[in-house]
């Protein structure tokens, strides 16, 4: 018995669609590059090189806070600009996202 899906018997017949793996696959790398390069950034931003204490002062916090929030905007504005920018023609895998969201 699994311990997210619950009794897995009744997923023994699905089929899996490699093209969504696949893309969930390539999400998850994508996602996670975002978020360990805003880590680094921030960290070396925000975080001092030498540690006086144990646990993050009040300003630390707070720059890691706003810098964040900055990459996160962003990441949001480029984004869109790049989604307004580039019609579906120019995109050939937009369709077949499209199509692979709009199954669920």
């Amino acid at each position: 018995m699994s311990f997210f899906l619950g009794n897995t018997a009744q997923y023994s017949n699905v089929e899996v669609n490699p093209e969504k793996v696949r893309l969930a696959e390539v999400q998850y790398t994508v996602t996670a590059t975002t978020f360990n390069k805003m880590l680094q950034t921030c960290r070396e931003k925000c975080i001092g090189h030498e540690y006086g204490e144990g646990d993050v002062n009040t300003g630390e916090a707070a720059c890691t806070d706003r810098c964040v929030a900055k990459y996160v905007k962003a990441n949001t504005i480029i984004a869109l600009n790049v989604q307004y920018r580039l019609s579906p023609n120019e995109m050939p895998e937009y369709k077949k996202v499209q199509s692979m969201l709009s199954e669920k």
